[in-house]
């Protein structure tokens, strides 16, 4: 698929290769096999290992084995698990999803259309104009499993609670070993795990983790049933380090959300998010007080615009996609679609490389392919946001841009 913008810049493809212990060779056969004949197999034996069941790994799983492969979907938890995010989608996402033969109309059931930008201090208010949907508020831990059920529907086979003890990196194969001695023997692996830089390291990947640190931090309760409604509101509050940190505020389905993305000091995302959930009460941009639950929130380090720092996406019979490959947009912090999107590229390398004799080959173009598609969603906006916040509170035609690049990834 191609993301409206056009084409970007593009970067030479490199092979960064791990360590290899000759042990032994299993050789595969490059063919599509009937669900039948993915039964018979070996539980031990695939084509691809996909190690993380996100949104990035599970839509991988999904378009592998339902186009004939053997799959093994891999993930240390326990599923479904809670996701420290902001709680919302680009509508960018549901082309993705339909894609995948997921039910749309069950997981993006939450549309919200008319979100407002605040300035730090609360003072100014704007609400960018659109046409339709802006955007979804999903439960993610829900999300990400229909997502993993769509895929194990297909024919992946899914090993939850599995910790990934060690990586063999063979001349023809590659070995997955879990907790407890058992081993997964595939032709390819893909890497969806989150930025773990323990499995990083071990297939030969650097973990860059981006020029900018940006921390992330979140708080979420339930709305009492005297305060519940059925409208979905979105509240993006701008500029709180006078540039591009900003809090994201939502309330759908009996739930509030605030999440802070911070880029300066990380002890100081604990005490903003406090601030900001007391303020955002008191400006009515939420119907409940997190504060106090605030003060227990976990904070974590989001892997944003770290795809274009890495010097490559290809490793030996292995490729990088989601969160592990750092691909999330610097602009809203918004991780889903840059991750199913990474995969659905992902898989076409991979169907290639599978078919092939020399199958490194055709993983090495995954790089290049990425780059040309993916670039400009990824990046922050080409414009200092600092000057251009103030006139978001002042110009229509400017809240309107803002809100396209926030919430469609567009450029300012």
């Amino acid at each position: 698929m191609t993301k409206p913008g056009g084409v970007a810049s593009t970067s030479a493809a490199r092979c960064t290769v791990a360590p290899v212990v000759l042990v032994r060779v299993v050789e595969f056969r490059s063919i599509r096999r009937s669900a039948t004949e993915r039964l018979s197999m070996s539980d031990n034996t695939c084509d691809v290992t996909i190690i993380g069941a996100g949104p990035a790994g599970a839509t991988a799983a999904i378009l592998l084995a339902g186009s004939g492969r053997n799959v093994a979907l891999v993930d240390r938890a326990k599923l479904p698990r809670p996701v420290p995010c902001g709680g919302w989608l680009t509508p960018h996402v549901a082309p993705l999803l339909a894609n995948l033969g997921v039910d749309t109309k069950k997981l993006l059931a939450r549309p919200f259309r008319h979100p407002t930008f605040h300035s730090a201090d609360f003072s100014k208010r704007a609400e960018p104009q659109f046409d339709d949907a802006v955007g979804y508020l999903v439960d993610r831990p829900e999300f990400d499993h229909a997502l993993v059920k769509a895929a194990t529907k297909s024919g992946a086979t899914l090993h939850e609670e599995s910790l990934v003890v060690d990586i063999h990196l063979r001349e023809s194969s590659v070995d997955v070993v879990l907790d407890g001695g058992r081993t997964i023997t595939s032709r390819l692996l893909l890497l969806a795990s989150g930025r773990d830089s323990e499995l990083l390291d071990r297939t030969g990947f650097s973990t860059h983790p981006g020029e900018t640190p940006i921390y992330v931090a979140q708080v979420e309760g339930a709305v009492p049933s005297a305060k519940a409604t059925d409208e979905s509101r979105v509240a993006v509050v701008l500029g709180l380090d006078g540039g591009p940190s900003f809090a994201f505020c939502s309330c759908s389905n009996g739930r509030v959300r605030v999440n802070v993305s911070w880029m300066r000091d990380r002890f100081e995302v604990v005490p903003l998010l406090e601030r900001i959930c007391r303020a955002a009460f008191e400006n009515d941009l939420v119907p409940i007080d997190l504060t106090k639950q605030a003060g227990s929130a976990s904070v974590i380090r989001s892997p944003a615009s770290a795809a274009l720092d890495m010097d490559t996406h290809v490793g030996k019979h292995t490729l990088l996609i989601g969160d592990a490959g750092g691909f999330v947009s610097a602009a809203s912090n918004e991780g889903v679609y840059p991750a199913m999107w990474s995969a659905h590229l992902a898989v076409k390398v991979l169907e290639s490389a599978l078919d092939s004799k020399v199958s490194q080959d055709e993983l090495m173009t995954f790089d290049t392919t990425w780059r040309m598609e993916m670039v400009d969603y990824l990046r922050s906006p080409h414009t200092d946001v600092r000057f251009l916040i103030p006139l978001v509170f002042t110009n229509q035609p400017m809240a309107d841009r803002m809100g396209a690049a926030f919430f469609f990834g567009e450029n300012i």
